[in-house]
């Protein structure tokens, strides 16, 4: 893997929200790597953020995304700690493996609980809307560099394919697909909104291995042109390109990285 110090972001005060996760417990480690850069990681009060920020030597905070007054509360604390932000990740999501534990995450469509589509819209969706409204406002009056990463999926820009999820414990499920779109959306509309003042991206990863089991590793790779899902470290390049000055002319973009999975 390159090295992120070939991409510079000298000085930058960066939240990452949604740190614990597959690919956010791997964008933690690397960001934190980097020589003077202001780190603040931030995921629920069930994680292990607060243990991990110390082992990363950053600054961790717990945040429900989907509480209106827990985000308020978050960027009120990036500012006592930082003076300001710069950039902020928006990776924070409700995913079919966290969700196993609810029982009916995975029901049929047409019997499908609507405590559960609420729920995940709440924490993919409104969640993304008051991370950024909240982070936006603190960027803009404090950085001269303002950056906004949101986090999608290609279920947010093509429907699955429901066969590969065949004789699975989990499967694609509707609240997911309909929040990641509107990620991609609101990337857009923020683009248009800041203008000159916070360039806003989205990344739109594809399947990423996270100990799957043979059956699903195949199903899945035999949809990709590349023939394999990925790893998480090769989500690492385009955070670091999107934060960096090599991207100032980038907004509003949706850069798909998904070993070809979306132009079949």
């Amino acid at each position: 893997m390159m090295s992120m110090q070939e991409i510079k972001i000298p000085g930058k005060r960066i939240l990452l929200v949604g740190a614990t996760g597959v690919l956010g417990r791997v964008y933690a480690s690397e960001l934190a790597k980097v020589e003077n850069v202001q780190l603040m990681i931030a995921d629920t009060a069930q994680t292990d953020v607060l243990s991990y920020a110390i082992k990363l030597g950053v600054v961790g905070v717990e945040v429900d995304v989907s509480s209106e007054d827990s985000v308020i509360d978050c960027l009120k604390y990036v500012e006592m700690q930082f003076g300001g932000l710069d950039s902020v990740i928006n990776n924070a999501a409700a995913t079919g493996e966290g969700l196993m534990n609810e029982g009916e995450a995975f029901s049929d469509f047409e019997d499908y609980p609507l405590a559960v589509w609420k729920k995940t819209i709440d924490i993919n969706l409104t969640g993304v809307f008051l991370v950024a409204r909240e982070a936006g406002r603190l960027i803009k009056a404090t950085s001269t560099c303002g950056a906004m990463i949101n986090i999608s999926s290609i279920y947010g820009v093509v429907g699955p394919d429901h066969r590969i999820y065949e004789g699975q414990s989990f499967k694609s499920f509707p609240g997911y697909s309909a929040s990641k779109s509107g990620v991609i959306g609101l990337t857009r509309w923020l683009a248009t909104w800041w203008g000159e003042s916070i360039r806003v991206n989205c990344v739109t990863p594809g399947g990423v291995f996270n100990q799957h089991n043979e059956s699903f590793v195949e199903a899945y790779s035999n949809r990709v042109p590349m023939g394999r899902m990925a790893e998480r470290e090769e989500l690492v390049g385009i955070i670091f390109f999107l934060l960096s000055s090599s991207s100032s002319y980038a907004t509003g973009q949706n850069f798909v990285i998904d070993g070809g999975f979306t132009t079949w």
